[in-house]
């Protein structure tokens, strides 16, 4: 888990979604709205899909393409739950609430850390 969580306003261009994604070396992130509240998950998937089907970044708000889909684990949720929910539902990101607050991010990439640490 990633106990560290950038998050990105709603409003956000596509475009500088990208940049804020490659400086931080993320793959995804959770829209949030002027209250914080989160209303979505962006991913480098996404804005490759909108620039294939022909998107102008720069023109676009990052909640336009982002999935409005937010799944929640609480912090004692097990690793082989997390898992299971994340193999269910097809996501790569679970976001780690606890009290309505975001508290960590679990993706896919933190599995693959555990096998090739040998901590699986």
């Amino acid at each position: 888990m990633s106990p560290v969580v950038c998050t990105i306003p709603r409003a956000t261009l596509v475009c500088e979604v990208e940049g804020i994604l490659v400086a931080k070396r993320i793959s995804g992130a959770p829209l949030v709205d002027n209250a914080g509240k989160v209303v979505g998950i962006i991913s480098k998937s996404d804005i490759v899909r909108f620039d294939f089907t022909g998107g102008n970044p720069a023109e676009a708000a990052a909640w336009e393409i982002a999935s409005p889909s937010v799944i929640t684990v609480p912090p004692s949720c097990t690793l082989t739950a997390a898992a299971q929910l994340m193999l269910e539902k097809h996501i790569h990101r679970l976001l780690v609430s606890h009290d309505g607050e975001i508290v960590g991010l679990v993706s896919a990439l933190d599995f693959v850390r555990l096998v090739a640490q040998g901590t699986e």
